[in-house]
């Protein structure tokens, strides 16, 4: 039987959700989709946007996490019904064709918040650890050793895949909640109100203002806790010697592109230097050499040191490794003789940060008329 409401008792639709949170909640959904795209969808020199959208992320999520103990009474964690027995009846209620209206999160929507929380920090853990470990970027790069990123980048990737079922789910959730039950979910999270007899309102006006200080206060953490931090790096401009003298003929490559061993044939080769006659007086030729045995693969812990310089091939050619192979089947042969590239030996004609050794996936630019 439909309650009946006289004139002056209707219920009125009143404000639940709070500015901060509804804020919070478009904008996670526009940086998911932006993170998604560009992970997914793009190719490695979008990676800048991917890593820009997560440092967005970051802040979001610590927003949420102290948000759900200080914001307004349906914001707050404690109002979430996660208790087993109220999972269990929700459920079988939808299963029955019912589903109850609560007034903040129901039972199933409270937990698919918690699990998709869960698993948006721990993405946003293991992508820190790659850019550190495998790019060399980022506030954790002088931390965290390659193989330890390496690691976390399959482990990003499949919490990836996780993540968009947990979206799908949560999607599904949500159309079956709108359309079929004509819960208003979509709509109540844009105006943040929803219509209700009795419920505990505690939305203030003053809770916009704490969310907007509780956010500024984070985002500016966090630029100083990535700006403070910077990766080590030899940039072998530092070497007039060797940019000088190697530079001459070609590019000079980064000592942690070889090892030593491979260095030391190399220098003491270069009468026959690949089929040309490279030979130095005594005095520059040690100094060249002290300075790529000192700064050889084995001493740097970079994606390219590892991939490239620490495997060695019979010609002793980083092009003939399987790793630069892979990275540059997209490339048609063609390509590295125009102009702007020359030979598949100049990097710097691709990677912007040749010169420190990083060859950082962010900071390739391919040269106009190339296409992958």
């Amino acid at each position: 039987m439909l309650p009946i409401y006289s004139k002056n008792n209707i219920p009125k639709a009143k404000l639940i959700w709070d500015l901060p949170l509804r804020l919070f909640h478009w904008s996670l959904v526009i940086i998911i989709i932006v993170t998604t795209i560009t992970g997914y969808l793009l190719e490695y020199w979008w990676l800048y946007i991917h890593i820009y959208a997560g440092y967005i992320l970051i802040c979001l999520l610590s927003f949420r996490l102290i948000w759900g103990v200080i914001g307004s009474y349906y914001s707050r964690f404690d109002s979430f019904p996660l208790s087993r027995l109220m999972l269990i009846k929700h459920l079988k209620n939808i299963y029955n064709g019912k589903s109850k209206q609560y007034t903040g999160h129901n039972p199933v929507g409270a937990w698919v918040i918690i699990i998709l929380l869960s698993i948006l920090i721990l993405l946003l853990i293991t992508g820190l650890l790659v850019w550190g470990g495998v790019e060399n970027n980022g506030p954790l790069a002088n931390i965290i050793g390659y193989q330890t990123g390496l690691l976390n980048k399959d482990i990003h990737e499949a919490l990836s895949a996780i993540l968009m079922g947990m979206i799908a789910i949560h999607i599904m959730g949500i159309l079956i909640e709108t359309i079929y039950f004509k819960h208003p979910l979509i709509k109540s999270m844009i105006t943040g109100k929803k219509t209700f007899r009795n419920n505990k309102i505690t939305v203030m006006p003053y809770h916009s203002l704490y969310g907007g200080i509780v956010f500024l206060c984070i985002a500016l953490a966090l630029f100083y806790w990535v700006n403070i931090s910077t990766a080590k790096s030899i940039d072998i401009k530092a070497n007039s010697i060797y940019q000088q003298e190697c530079g001459d003929c070609h590019t000079p490559h980064h000592p942690s592109l070889r090892t030593a061993e491979n260095w030391q044939s190399i220098m003491t080769g270069l009468t026959n230097h690949y089929g040309e006659n490279a030979n130095l007086n005594a005095a520059t030729t040690a100094k060249i050499t002290q300075y790529l045995l000192q700064n050889n693969a084995n001493i740097f812990d970079t994606k390219a040191a590892h991939e490239i310089g620490r495997n060695n091939t019979i010609t002793m050619r980083m092009t003939d490794t399987k790793y630069w192979q892979k990275k540059h089947k997209k490339i048609k042969t063609e390509d590295f003789s125009i102009s702007t590239v020359g030979s598949k030996i100049n990097c710097n004609a691709c990677h912007n940060d040749a010169d420190t050794g990083h060859f950082s996936s962010a900071e390739i630019k391919l040269p106009q008329g190339i296409k992958p």
